[in-house]
């Protein structure tokens, strides 16, 4: 696996410079490290550049081997915040994965962590020109919600809006408080005269992002798990 070649990928598909994407692949990578097993763990440092492999040790602290797991010990680890973390630890290993598909293929990574590896979302890169999170354009929010029926908004925020049962509501709200601790983020909500208004928007660009259509669809998820009624928009 080539170092600079490594982190050009990261870079294209983050807009990260050489230095935080680095940063982002160190993180990453020992967090991947303590997820495996001894001799995966070994196989995979042997593979890495040795410039990624020297920050950290990369046998522990081990992580509980779930998504939640691996991003709240990547963001601890790169100093950034779980939204941010999530997103260039995708980076990372979508990279890892185009560079050497056979690697990642024989070693035994947790089911819960493998969707990781898919490459992050569209919409302008991961970063904008000021380090937040790059605002999606018309025609992206547009195919965005081509894949959110319940959803309605603009470049401005998402919404959804239910009309449930009192009881109901408390247990989605519940859940959606949840977010923070799992996903990093949760959805704004605002009371309705029959429900809740359900709104996602990254506050620092003032915008919807890749992260609030990921934050939609995991509201969707858990909406689906209380087993509420749904109203639509």
């Amino acid at each position: 696996m080539e170092y600079r070649a490594l982190l050009a990928s990261i870079g294209r598909m983050t807009g990260l410079g050489a230095g935080p994407a680095r940063a982002a692949a160190e993180a990453t990578l020992t967090t991947l490290a303590r997820t495996l097993d001894e001799e995966d763990r070994r196989e995979l440092i042997e593979a890495l550049p040795p410039e990624l492999t020297d920050d950290f040790p990369m046998d522990h602290p081990r992580n509980d081997g779930t998504e939640e797991g691996f991003v709240r010990q990547a963001a601890l680890l790169g100093r950034r915040p779980p939204e941010q973390a999530r997103l260039r630890a995708q980076a990372v290993l979508a990279a890892v994965a185009e560079q050497d598909p056979e690697l990642i293929a024989r070693l035994h990574i947790p089911e819960q962590v493998r969707p990781l590896f898919d490459p992050p979302g569209s919409g302008g890169g991961i970063t904008g020109p000021k380090g937040h999170t790059a605002p999606l354009t018309d025609d992206e929010i547009a195919s965005a919600l081509a894949t959110l029926p319940l959803w309605t908004g603009d470049r401005s925020a998402l919404r959804r809006e239910i009309a449930l049962p009192r009881e109901n509501l408390r247990a989605v709200r519940r859940a959606l408080d949840r977010l923070k601790a799992t996903f990093g983020r949760q959805p704004h909500l605002q009371d309705t005269a029959d429900g809740l208004a359900i709104v996602v928007r990254t506050v620092s660009v003032n915008a919807v992002t890749a992260l609030d259509v990921e934050l939609a669809r995991r509201v969707d998820d858990l909406i689906e798990e209380v087993g509420a009624g749904i109203g639509r928009p």
